[in-house]
């Protein structure tokens, strides 16, 4: 579920890079995205992928020592 908010939380990365780029050029009320929200959007996403990062190297240390998920009937 974590690859998957990141994969697609890109999206609003982009519309957040695009709004902030495009504040040299025109006014605030113009753009799809305030300033602050593209920041802590871009923020976010940074934490985001340390996240993702985090649990990929502790799965990969649990499974390493043998450990198994438990498969559902």
């Amino acid at each position: 579920m974590l690859e998957m908010l990141s994969d697609r939380f890109g999206a609003l990365e982009a519309v957040a890079y695009s709004s902030i780029k495009l504040s040299r050029y025109v006014s605030e009320c113009e753009m799809s995205m305030d300033l602050l929200v593209a920041e802590a959007v871009l923020e976010f996403g940074e934490e985001l992928r340390d996240a993702q990062e985090a649990v990929g190297a502790w799965t990969e240390e649990v499974l390493g020592q043998g450990f198994r998920p438990r498969r559902e009937a």
